[in-house]
């Protein structure tokens, strides 16, 4: 299995970098009318570091984006065919989508997706998200310069709101602050997401992630805590790395899981097709288990439509 992993881990620290182009359009939605000082000065340092971090976001379909009010339709059908080093080969599918209904406002859509929100799912594999789909109807109540607000309604059924606050620190730091509140039949939830995102150059991008989560059914703590470094290849070539920790804080306080990948994402032969390959390692542990190590390699095909 280390011999699928350490080599591309050696090739993809030595790629090649390409500078981003200059986008003729302004991707990010800071403009106020309002014209105080603390405004101008918010827009300025918005509209310099959310390019690049927007461009990763959409790149790799991180739900920041796809779940913010502001972003629209959106199909989205991967396939994922795993190799586990104790476990042997795993395949999975799994569709999204959100549109709007005709004639009706364009803040309620429809939504076909897991209630997991994915780049958690996918910084701490650990997690107790759940990840099967369901329809739901998503209501975008407002997008602001710094905030966001939406409540969603799924057939599980369950409710959710969603917050979501952005504070640009400097010209290069920005941090974001998201809450959901969600009630899962009889399981009443709360996550707190944190992240601090770092422009460390125009095509290398740094984001410390942080999520707490509390469910009244199990009564424990659950937290984690990781590292994303982004880097810019082309406008169809992207690299990620990661790594986290997942800890909880019953039956006794322990790290739950170790996890270290890269991801290479490619756009290849259609705008709307993708295919990213990733080799990871996890150290998870059980309940009065022992710690264990865990090597796996995906290649996930997916086919993705926006704005349709």
């Amino acid at each position: 299995m280390y011999k699928f992993i350490f080599p591309f881990l050696f090739l993809s620290l030595f790629c090649p970098v390409l500078l981003a182009e200059q986008e003729k359009e302004d991707p990010c939605f800071s403009q106020t009318p309002e014209s105080e000082l603390v405004d101008q000065a918010y827009n300025y340092l918005n509209r310099k570091f959310c390019q690049p971090a927007l461009w990763f976001d959409e790149f790799f379909v991180d739900d920041r984006f796809t779940e913010d009010a502001r972003a629209g339709t959106m199909v989205r059908w991967y396939n994922d065919f795993k190799l586990v080093e104790s476990e042997g080969f795993e395949y999975e599918t799994q569709l999204k989508a959100r549109f709007h209904l005709p004639k009706v406002t364009r803040k309620l859509k429809v939504v076909i997706e897991s209630d997991a929100e994915e780049h958690i799912t996918n910084l701490f594999p650990n997690s107790s998200e759940s990840s099967d789909s369901t329809v739901g109807l998503r209501y975008d109540w407002f997008a602001r310069g710094r905030s966001s607000f939406n409540i969603k309604v799924s057939l599980r059924p369950s409710i959710e709101a969603r917050y979501r606050y952005s504070y640009p620190f400097s010209e290069q730091t920005v941090g974001n602050l998201t809450q959901r509140i969600y009630q899962k039949k009889k399981v009443t939830g709360e996550v707190t997401e944190l992240d601090i995102e770092h422009s460390l150059s125009p095509t290398f991008l740094l984001r410390w992630s942080n999520y707490f989560k509390y469910e009244n059914d199990v009564d424990h703590f659950e937290l984690g805590s990781g590292f994303t470094l982004y880097q810019y290849i082309s406008k169809k070539q992207a690299l990620s790395y990661k790594a986290s920790i997942t800890a909880q804080d019953k039956p006794y306080h322990f790290i739950s899981n170790s996890h270290l990948s890269v991801t290479y994402r490619h756009n290849i032969l259609r705008k709307w097709f993708f295919y990213e390959f990733t080799p990871e390692i996890n150290w998870p542990k059980e309940q009065n288990s022992e710690r264990e190590k865990e090597a796996s390699v995906t290649l996930r095909l997916e086919v993705l439509f926006e704005n349709i």
